[in-house]
Parts: C-alpha cells; structure tokens; sequence
C-alpha cells in the first residue's frame, strides 16, 4: 500500500531525487571542467525545482487561446519576409553572418507561434509546410557553401559511391561498408535516374528524404498528445543542432536515421495504437533493411524496441495495470537479424567480424582505460588551455534548453493527470538512451561513437519537450505572454542549436579557434583536384590531407606534425582558411593514454615562411609551394 502511493506520486519522488542529483553531476565539473557535466546537472537541477515548485504551488492553468484569421495571415507574412531575407543574405554571401542565424532563429519562434494559435487542418498543414520550408533552409546554408560534400565521413562515402558508379559491383566498396550497402546503391541510383553529379544525388538520395522523414516525428507525438504538440515536437528536431549536422552532410547515419524515424512510427501504429498485423510486417521488413544499411542504427534501434517492451513490463508492475506486449517479438527478431549480420560482416583486415570487432574493442577499454572522469580535462595541462567558460557553455545552451524542457515533460507525463502506459515507455527508451550515450564516456570509452546518437534521441526528446512547453504556456495567466513565452523558447533553441559548433562549423560565432572548418569551399576543392593531376608529395593539415587528397583523390600525402616540419621535396597546400581559422593536428598529452585533437591557427608569420618558396599553384582560396 505505501509503494503503490510513491508510485502515484513517481513525478514527485523522481523531481526530488533530479534536483540532488542534479547538482551532484554538476559538482563533477570541479574535478573535470567537461562542460556537459555542468550543463546536465544545471538543466536538472533546475527543471526539478521548476516541477516541484509548479505542482506544490498549485498554480492555476488556463486555456490554450485562439486568434483571428487576420492574426494567422499577420504571422504567415512576418514569416514569409523573414525566410526571404535569410535566404538572399545566404544567396549573396560565402559565409553565414550574424544576421541569418538571428533571422533563421526568428522564422522559428515566428512558426511555433503559428503552431501555437493553429486549430484546423489547414492551419496545421500550413505550418508542416513552414517547418518544412526552414529545415531545407539551414541544411542547405550549409551545403551550398561547400564544394562537394560538407564533414569527413562524406568523402569517404562519396568516393565509395563513386567507385560503385563505375563499376555497378558493391565489392569496391571499404571494409565493413559492403555488407552495409543500402545507402550507396540508393545514391548510385538516384546518379543514374537523374543524371546529376553524385553531389546532387546525395542531396536527391539523402538529404530531402531526410528532411521529410521529420515528420514521422510529428505523426509519433500527434497520435500521443496532439496536433500541436507534434508540430511543436517536429519544429525541434528540425532545428536541433544534430538534425542539422545529419542533414546537411549525407553519409549513412544520415539514411539511418531516416529508416529509424520511419520504424518508431510503425512501432507506435502496430503495437501501440492497435495491433494491425500489415504495419507488424512492415516493421519486420524495414527492421532487416535498417541492420544491412547501417551498424550504429541498427543497434540503437534494437535498444529502442527492447526499452519500449521493457517499459511497458515496468508500467504494469508499477500500476497493476497488466497487459500483454507483443513488443518482445519484434525486439527478439529484430536481436536475431543483427547479430547474424553483425557475425557475417568482416571488419577488419584480418578477417575478424564485426561482432568480434565491437566486443574486444569494448573489451579492451573496459580492462585497460576505463575509469571514472577518465578524460583530458581532468589533466591540468590540458584544463589549463581550454577556452573560457562562457564561449563553452553558449555551445551547448541549446542542447541544455532542450534538456531542460525535455525533463519537464517527463514529469509532467508521469503526473496522474497525464500517465500513460505509451508515454511511460517513451520515457523509459529516452533514459536508456541517455545513460548509454553519457555514461561511457564519462569513463572515458568512446567506441559506441556517442556523438552519433543523440539525432536518434531526439526523436523521443522533442515529443516529451513539446509537451512541457504547451503545459507551462497554460501557467500564464495574460493572454499576451503565453505566445511570448513560445517565441523566446523556440527562438532561443534555435539560435544556439544552429551556432552551436555541432552544427556550425564553417561560420562559428564561439571558439572560433578551437573549431576546425570541414566545409571546403569550392576553391579549396577544384585547387586540389587540378594539384592532384600533376603532382604525387603533398603535405597538408591532416583533415583537408587526409579527406580530400589522400582518400578523395588518392594522391601521397604527408601530414603537418606539431612541429611544423615542411620536408623536402614536397607541395605544400596552403589554403586561405588558414590565415584566421584553426587546423587541427595530434598531439601527445602527458598522463592521457592517446594522443588527443589540437588546434592552431598557422596565420600570416607561417604563411610569409612560405613565400621564399616557388608558388606552383594560385587562386583566392588555396595556394601551392613546393618545397625543394
């Protein structure tokens, strides 16, 4: 009897144990300046105390307002100005300033306004069109300003597809990708029926369908809380820093995370909603071609499907409330078919699997490097050269914004009012993802690849998100600040998710020198590929060098060490970048048990050595000399 009343106050219980933990984890920056510790355990912290205080204060809630038609057309024109300014200033500049960000950042608030004041089918459908409509908008600032493929892993990908078009045989493609290759036949394809450049079928290929594969987000959170809540939780994926970055720079976690959209919603209309055995099918159908197009997916896919099974498990031991879920088939199959792949995959050179791979890596680290706060923050030398604090917590105040009203939601969503056997199990998924994704590398593991799964996280994030920040607009009792409260919000994430460096890195407004730019402008690229036609010795930063020269057009190149050491007989390959913006290099950190990523911005005292040197090569954005 007293478990059964904690439980009916889990909401209440859970906020007050978030608050002590909270700033716990927040403490822990003391002894590691890792500035997530501090921005999770302040988001917590305060989130908690906000809960707490809003239920025990009991304050009154009012009704979601209604605005007139003129009202609706006013906000319609304010977006459409403020989208046309974004995109000349992207059209007429080779870089995004200020302005576009704080434009893009206003169309935001602007939509979740509309979507606020929205009560008909047509008013729903215009505002999917607007989100829709800013989504093209970053991603495509982004992959216009590059002259092929924004990021690293692209190249990689755009030189497998590229040997796949010449070939039409998957055998050409590198080590483990021949056993995911989905994602590259779908780009060759896309190559050949429209007859483009593989930049433009990656965009065909990858990015509009991943676009467009947001609004499985809004399908999820509106068959659970709504229509506005899932316009609302759509607006945030769409504008959420990773969603940003995946979309902009298509590779398979891109394709994967499209595929992953798609099955959580088929997961919902088939197990969850009804049990329609056509959708069962199809998610056993999808669920195979998701293992065979990308590894990191497809597990955290199997992780979904088994927390959603376990989380019902546990809402009916909490609640007493039993029945039956028919999760655990899909989540047994699902576990079948991976692990088969995963034992067929070859993933190394001497022909281990890759399951053989995963699980020595893991093994390795576990026995030899993990350990608590086992990070280079914690060396002196290294904390000692980081860069100041505010610049730091400005990278990763959207993420903490989204947290923050993530943790709301949550609450709100264990409340008796609101509990829910579904939304139970989306909290339950959302905190199985979250202790994985942040408890290893709190022990200094990296090799589940931690930064690629918070696109995937975020699906379940802006669902619980959504609905805190409808809940909370209805506290206010004037009319006038609950749109405002939206705006500031919306307008608020969307500014510092779209400059954080996650998803900005060609035009940081922060840690301009400790970013390293992998959007290579056109210049950058013609120059090498001109430069690689007649000569073998080249010597660049490692990222440009190794990407683009080295894997792209599969000439020799040496990488600058940390002593900066030009060689003889080498092309230097100077890029204009260089002069204000950082490279980055390995660099040996004493007391950390492997080299770790440094940044130096070379600028003009390096690039005046350089002139003593015969210049080869020339256009305004890259420059080579050989060195005799």
């Amino acid at each position: 009897m007293i478990l059964s009343t904690y439980f009916k106050k889990l909401d209440s219980l859970l906020a007050a144990i978030g608050v002590i933990l909270g700033v716990l984890i927040a403490l822990l920056y003391l002894v590691s300046p890792t500035i997530h510790l501090f921005s999770i355990g302040m988001a917590l912290t305060l989130s908690c105390s906000l809960y707490l205080i809003i239920i025990y204060s009991q304050f009154p809630a009012y009704s979601l307002q209604h605005i007139t038609k003129n009202g609706k057309k006013l906000l319609d024109i304010t977006f459409l100005l403020l989208f046309s300014l974004s995109l000349i200033i992207t059209h007429n500049l080779e870089y995004r300033p200020l302005v576009y960000f704080l434009l893009y950042s206003l169309c935001a608030g602007s939509i979740a306004v509309s979507i606020y004041f929205s009560n008909t089918k047509i008013d729903y459908f215009i505002q999917y069109l607007k989100i829709i409509l800013l989504s093209f908008n970053i991603k495509y600032s982004i992959f216009n300003l590059a002259g092929f493929i924004p990021g690293v892993d692209p190249w990689t990908h755009a030189k497998m597809n590229s040997l796949l078009s010449q070939t039409g045989n998957i055998g050409v493609l590198y080590d483990k990708e021949i056993y995911f290759p989905i994602m590259h036949i779908q780009t060759v394809i896309m190559e050949l029926l429209t007859n483009t450049s593989l930049r433009d079928a990656s965009n065909f290929a990858i990015i509009i369908p991943f676009v467009f594969a947001s609004s499985f987000v809004y399908l999820v959170s509106k068959d659970l809380l709504g229509h506005r809540a899932g316009l609302f939780a759509m607006l945030l994926v769409n504008i959420s820093d990773y969603h940003i970055y995946w979309g902009s720079s298509p590779q398979t976690t891109s394709y994967g995370l499209i595929l992953y959209y798609l099955l959580v919603y088929i997961l919902v209309k088939s197990y969850f909603l009804n049990c329609n055995y056509k959708w069962v099918a199809i998610s056993i159908l999808l669920s195979f071609i998701l293992i065979i197009t990308h590894a990191v997916s497809s597990f955290i896919f199997l992780i979904t499907t088994a927390s959603l099974f376990l989380g019902t498990i546990f809402y009916n031991f909490l609640y007493k409330e039993w029945k039956i879920s028919k999760l655990k088939n899909i989540s047994l199959i699902t576990a079948i078919m991976l692990l088969q792949q995963w034992f067929i995959a070859i993933y190394s050179t001497d022909g281990r699997p890759f399951f053989d791979v995963i699980v020595s890596t893991l093994y390795f680290y576990i026995t030899g490097h993990a350990e608590f706060l086992n990070r280079p923050e914690t060396i002196s030398a290294f904390s000692a050269t980081m860069p100041p604090f505010l610049e730091r917590f400005a990278d990763i105040c959207g993420f903490s914004l989204f947290l923050f009203f993530g943790i709301i939601g949550s609450l709100f969503c264990l409340s008796d009012k609101h509990r829910s056997r579904d939304i139970f199990s989306f909290i339950f998924v959302l905190t199985v993802l979250f202790s994985i994704n942040f408890s290893f590398p709190l022990f200094g593991i990296r090799n589940i690849m931690p930064s690629r799964w918070f696109a995937f996280e975020y699906l379940f994030l802006s669902t619980l998100a959504s609905f805190s920040i409808l809940k909370l607009s209805t506290y206010f009792k004037s009319r006038k600040l609950r749109p405002i409260f939206v705006a500031v919000v919306f307008i608020s994430i969307a500014f510092f998710m779209s400059t954080s460096t996650i998803s900005n890195l060609d035009s940081p407004l922060w840690l301009k020198t400790e970013t390293v730019s992998t959007t290579y402008t056109l210049g950058e690229v013609r120059g090498a590929e001109t430069l690689s036609k007649f000569g073998n010795n080249f010597l660049s930063d490692y990222r440009f060098g190794e990407t683009v020269i080295s894997l792209y057009f599969e000439k020799k190149c040496i990488i600058l060490d940390s002593n900066e050491n030009l060689g003889h007989g080498n092309i230097f390959i100077w890029r204009s970048h260089m002069e204000q913006r950082p490279i980055g290099r390995y660099t040996l950190l004493k007391g950390y048990y492997k080299p770790i990523v440094s940044t130096i911005v070379l600028g003009k005292d390096f690039h005046s050595k350089l002139t003593k040197y015969n210049k080869i090569y020339y256009n305004k954005d890259i420059s080579a000399y050989y060195i005799p």
